[in-house]
């Protein structure tokens, strides 16, 4: 374990100012309160949104995003942004897809090496050096060259430990296998990964450094088919980080040999050399990660090469307490609060503080149909027959029976009165900035005539006569499911009294339980939100593919039946658009794709998800890319009166 350095009083001692004072407390320091805590400093080891503050702030990558902009990315360590235009993607004969990052120089990690006399490389801080000491540094302890990048691909690769980990690997093997364990297996020609032999765990090392070379300084990606997403995924801020290979090899990471990376392979939480140490080339650099105290405190890096932070210190600090952070915020000994959202009106009252509202994230909240369920002793189904007192387990198979659930939704209500004109009605699996989304495509309305007209129809006009009765789900405290789903069963009582739906609330874990244990759910209908981990719309975590592919995760989730709509009429078109690269070819299909959502009523899609920023009126500089789930870019922020 390293020792903990230790935080500068100034950071940590706070004096009370009054609410209604101008002066801003600690300047230079941004104290950001939230309830969450991070897993783990290692950007190969995390997936979730808490631990990506640190590798967003403290890590650099290939390609960065253009501020707000999902879609559009800027470069960071690569000098430009491949594309077809500057021939920096290349498509071969055979299909395969080249990418090059030429990468930049003079780009430096927070701590470099130098050589001692003894021969000895001594790691040293590069804001701590003068500059004749900059110019003893040892090459490649410390300067990030395109073998760094090469290094860091591969490692997080081999690892295998996250989500994001993995999803590098359906990139680099265009979506062939979704982690290096299937990839190793299929290649060794065995069943279970533990029955490779060293053959086998170098074969696979092999075809990757075969996909990820160095070539003249520049990063090459070699891809045997098109993977349009490649762009996204290495812009986001967990596997593809960058990290000085000799630094981390010198601390205890995979060495880089083909016959060794078995050994990191899925390592446990605290058991990853890098779990706790940052050698990173962002704009803030590691000063203190007080795990018991739930507490990580980053320090600008001076050598930054865009510049130094206007920011001198981040403080993350997780207080569970609600009142706890408002007081502190209140008081200007925090600046940024983690706020529910009930205190959103009160918040707005107060003096000193400001609330930006309706910031749009990634994804959108729907109620999913799902069909067949499971018949035998499921309440959710009643009787289990169309006869009034339950439905039957294909239900939501009927179309009409899907418009008809979509038509009885009062969206406008919902929208207005309570999401409190936040957000903007969802038109489909992708929101607002994705590829495919158009704002005048089709979308349903509150309209009880066109419900009746498609309820009247449905079964041959049984269930018109003897109704139904079913039960919805969503998960326990959401109020803004409880909401959505009681406007529904209202409006289909009034549509039909014999329409009875009713509500119950479960813990997360049981609705998952429910969906995902066997081939088909035993829920019928459930609300939930699920977004994609990328901008592009396609591949296999793209919005379109997550909704509407016979693989994807809806149809995980949904059912058989719901699994042979998208074979049917949604499987070829998405891997139409997938294998093309060129973005004004690719757009008119996925915007195909969003219509035919709505031609066949495979959800009901309610709205995109949104959130909230709350903190004091000195703070500026925060700029919101949905991508990022609502993680802050501290090289952006100011404090200032």
């Amino acid at each position: 374990m390293l020792k903990k350095i230790a935080l500068l009083a100034a950071c940590a001692v706070f004096g009370p100012v009054g609410i209604g004072n101008a002066q801003v407390n600690n300047p230079g320091t941004l104290v950001f309160l939230w309830t969450d805590g991070i897993q783990s400093l290692d950007p190969a080891y995390i997936g979730n949104t808490p631990s990506t503050y640190a590798s967003l702030n403290m890590y650099n990558r290939l390609l960065g995003y253009d501020g707000s902009n999902i879609s559009e990315f800027v470069p960071s360590i690569a000098s430009k942004v491949p594309s077809l235009e500057n021939g920096l993607i290349e498509t071969g004969e055979d299909g395969s897809v080249r990418y090059t990052f030429p990468i930049r120089e003079g780009i430096y990690a927070h701590k470099v090496g130098l050589k001692g006399a003894d021969g000895k490389i001594e790691w040293r801080y590069y804001d701590d050096l003068n500059e004749e000491e900059r110019g003893r540094i040892e090459p490649g302890y410390g300067e990030i060259t395109a073998e760094d990048v090469r290094y860091s691909f591969m490692r997080a690769i081999l690892q295998g430990e996250s989500w994001m980990a993995n999803a590098v690997t359906e990139m680099v093997t265009a979506g062939t296998y979704p982690n290096i364990r299937t990839w190793a297996t299929a290649l060794a020609g065995v069943e279970n990964f533990d029955d490779l032999d060293e053959a086998g765990l170098v074969a696979v090392h092999d075809a990757l450094a075969e996909k990820i070379t160095v070539e003249d300084g520049k990063l090459v990606l070699t891809l045997e088919k098109s993977f349009p997403a490649t762009l996204g995924v290495i812009a986001l801020p967990y596997a593809t980080s960058v990290i000085d290979r000799e630094w981390a090899v010198d601390h205890g990471a995979w060495p880089g040999t083909a016959d060794s990376w078995v050994e990191f392979h899925k390592p446990d939480l605290g058991e990853s050399a890098l779990f706790e140490q940052v050698n990173g080339s962002g704009p803030f650099m590691l000063e203190e990660w007080d795990q018991g105290e739930k507490r990580l405190v980053m320090k600008r890096f001076d050598g930054y090469i865009d510049g130094p932070a206007q920011l001198e210190r981040v403080v993350l600090r997780s207080v569970p307490e609600w009142t706890t952070r408002r007081l502190q915020l209140e008081a200007g000994d925090a600046d940024v609060v983690a706020t529910p959202v009930e205190f959103l009106k009160e918040m707005k009252t107060r003096p000193g503080i400001k609330v930006r509202e309706g910031l749009q994230n990634i994804f959108g909240r729907s109620l999913f149909f799902m069909w067949p369920v499971q018949a035998d002793g499921n309440p959710a189904i009643g009787s289990g027959k169309l006869d009034g007192a339950g439905i039957p387990p294909d239900f939501f198979g009927d179309i009409d029976v899907r418009k008809g659930f979509n038509y009885a939704q009062n969206y406008q209500l919902l929208l207005e009165q309570v999401n409190l004109g936040n957000t903007v009605q969802l038109r489909g699996p992708t929101v607002r900035g994705l590829m495919g989304y158009r704002d005048d495509s089709p979308v349903y309305s509150f309209d009880p005539e066109k419900a009746e007209e498609h309820f009247r129809k449905a079964f041959d006009g049984k269930l018109w006569d003897v109704g139904f009765e079913m039960t919805a789900y969503m998960t326990e405290g959401t109020q803004l499911a409880n909401a959505a789903l009681s406007v529904l069963q209202q409006n289909l009582a009034r549509i039909n009294p014999k329409f009875r739906l009713k509500i119950q609330a479960l813990p997360w874990a049981t609705i998952s339980d429910q969906i995902y244990t066997n081939n088909n759910p035993s829920l019928p209908m459930a609300y939930m939100g699920w977004g994609p981990d990328y901008s592009d719309p396609g591949g296999p975590l793209g919005a379109a593919t997550y909704y509407l592919a016979s693989t994807g995760l809806v149809a995980g989730f949904s059912g058989e039946g719901y699994r042979e709509l998208m074979r049917k009429e949604f499987d070829g078109l998405l891997a139409e658009a997938w294998a093309l690269n060129d973005p004004d070819k690719r757009r008119p299909i996925y915007e195909r794709l969003q219509e035919m959502s709505h031609e066949y009523a495979t959800t009901q899609f309610l709205w995109e998800d949104y959130t909230h920023v709350v903190s004091r009126d000195w703070v500026d500089g925060y700029v919101h890319n949905m991508m990022l789930y609502g993680a802050w870019d501290f090289y952006k922020v100011t404090k200032s009166e």
